[in-house]
């Protein structure tokens, strides 16, 4: 039996690819049509936006005319190599003005106020253009108003603002004449307090502020004398080489918890004698801060080194004044008269001694006050 050869083998690979090649259609662009130049343009305006180029067959081309900038009108500078803000469109004369070429009655009109017209023309020097600085500034005012309507309406109920107000109403001649009773109270006359009077002439009710009397208590001789008191006893403790920052602290923290164990007291004294209270509080604290006064007055002496006699002696001076002030002023309270103010509760005889004997102990308790305050 014959064999045959095997076939030889044949390459089974894929021909090689050619890419096509792209062709374009020769087309050529056709001219544009020839315009005769018409000499005779009825438009003025085509004659002025005639840009000189390339011409033809007698073909011009027409472009826009440049836009000429407006009279007054300045671009905002650059900010960090970029494009400053350029405005879009007329907007009323202020967008191709700028705010920068606006005058106050341009910017009154907008709302801005006159004293920070100036802030929002000195934004741009920062890169802020004009409408951002316009609203920024409302913003800022409508922040502020709704802060302080705030105020208004929480502080003031856990605050009485009207009574401090009326404590804080003094004067000049006030404030003088007020120092001279607090030091000589001993030949002061009278001691009663001024009622209001309405616009009538009758008794109103409430007192006269401290501006219309002498006898009425305020806050502000009181305030006044606290800060001088620390002060005072940092420079005494610098002058004997012991000052050092916690000494401010200290010391003003002494003087409000000698004021606060004196209001309480007093409080419940009053509360145990069923004396009537009709917005006294503030009064209570003022008369507490007047013995700041004689405080002051017996440090001054000590600073001055006339030896121990002579400070121990107005410190005793100072304390009878300021008891003795108490005494004439705090029976307003204590024992109150009843055609001056009419009240309810009939004060018997044995409640008049129990309440000159209370008023007898918040005046001999000056002298322990007093002492703590002045050792510094």
């Amino acid at each position: 039996m014959l064999h045959r050869p095997p076939a030889p083998q044949v390459s089974r690979s894929p021909p090689p690819l050619h890419h096509p090649i792209p062709t374009h259609p020769h087309y050529a662009i056709p001219d544009p049509p020839a315009t005769p130049l018409d000499a005779h343009s009825p438009h003025p305006k085509g004659q002025q936006g005639q840009q000189q180029g390339q011409q033809a067959g007698g073909y011009m081309r027409y472009t826009s005319s440049p836009m000429q900038p407006q009279a007054g009108f300045s671009p905002p500078p650059s900010y960090g190599g970029q494009q400053g803000y350029q405005p879009l469109g007329d907007m009323g004369g202020i967008g191709n003005m700028g705010m920068a070429g606006m005058s106050a009655p341009h910017m009154g009109n907008m709302g801005i106020p006159p004293t920070q017209q100036q802030s929002v023309q000195g934004m741009q020097m920062w890169g802020v253009n004009d409408a951002t600085a316009a609203m920024g500034m409302q913003f800022g005012q409508s922040a502020m108003r709704a802060g302080q309507d705030y105020l208004d309406k929480n502080f003031s109920i856990h605050v009485p603002l009207p009574l401090i107000r009326h404590q804080f109403n003094v004067s000049n001649s006030y404030v003088l004449h007020k120092l001279r009773l607090l030091v000589f109270p001993w030949r002061h006359r009278p001691w009663a307090r001024k009622p209001k009077q309405s616009d009538t002439g009758a008794q109103a009710d409430g007192w006269q502020p401290p501006r219309e009397d002498v006898n009425s208590p305020d806050l502000y001789i009181p305030t006044m004398a606290l800060v001088t008191y620390i002060l005072l006893s940092a420079l005494q403790t610098g002058l004997q080489s012991r000052f050092h920052p916690e000494v401010l602290g200290v010391v003003a923290s002494k003087a409000l918890a000698v004021l606060l164990i004196e209001f309480l007291s007093i409080k419940l004294g009053c509360y145990l004698l069923n004396i009537q209270e009709h917005g006294q509080v503030m009064d209570l604290v003022a008369y507490g801060g007047y013995k700041f006064v004689g405080v002051i007055f017996t440090m001054l002496v000590g600073l001055l080194q006339l030896g121990r006699s002579v400070y121990w002696l107005t410190f005793l001076y100072a304390f009878c004044a300021t008891a003795f002030f108490l005494l004439r002023s705090l029976r307003q309270v204590v024992l109150p008269d009843a055609s001056a103010a009419p009240s309810n509760v009939t004060v018997t005889s044995a409640q008049r001694g129990r309440r000159i004997q209370f008023l007898f102990m918040i005046a001999v308790s000056q002298l322990l006050y007093m002492w703590i305050l002045a050792w510094v």
